[in-house]
C-alpha cells in the first residue's frame, strides 16, 4: 500500500478535517482515506448520527448515579406474587 503526502493544506481545511475527525472519534489519517474513497465512489458513506444525540451524551456525577441507583433499587426485588 502506498503512502502520499499532501503539502500546503490551508488552515481552514485543516481545522475542518480535525473537527470532523474529533467528532467521529477517528484519526486524521483514517478520515482522509475515508473521504477519498467516498469522493471516488469506492465506498458509500455511512451516516454518523452522533451529532443528533450529542445533547443527551455525557456522564453522571457521583451524586446523580447514587440518586438513580436509589430510585431503581426497587426493580432488583422479585416478589413471589409476580410469578403466580
Amino acid at each position: 500500500m502506498k503512502s502520499i503526502t499532501i503539502h500546503k493544506i490551508d488552515d481552514e481545511t485543516e481545522q475542518a478535517l480535525l473537527k470532523i475527525a474529533e467528532r467521529d472519534g477517528i484519526s486524521l489519517n483514517k478520515l482522509v482515506k475515508q473521504l477519498l474513497r467516498e469522493s471516488l465512489g469506492l465506498e458509500v458513506p455511512v451516516p454518523n448520527h452522533r451529532a443528533e444525540f450529542e445533547e443527551f451524551l455525557g456522564s453522571w456525577s457521583i451524586e446523580e448515579k447514587t440518586e438513580f441507583d436509589q430510585k431503581v433499587a426497587i426493580f432488583d426485588t422479585i416478589s413471589d406474587d409476580d410469578w403466580t
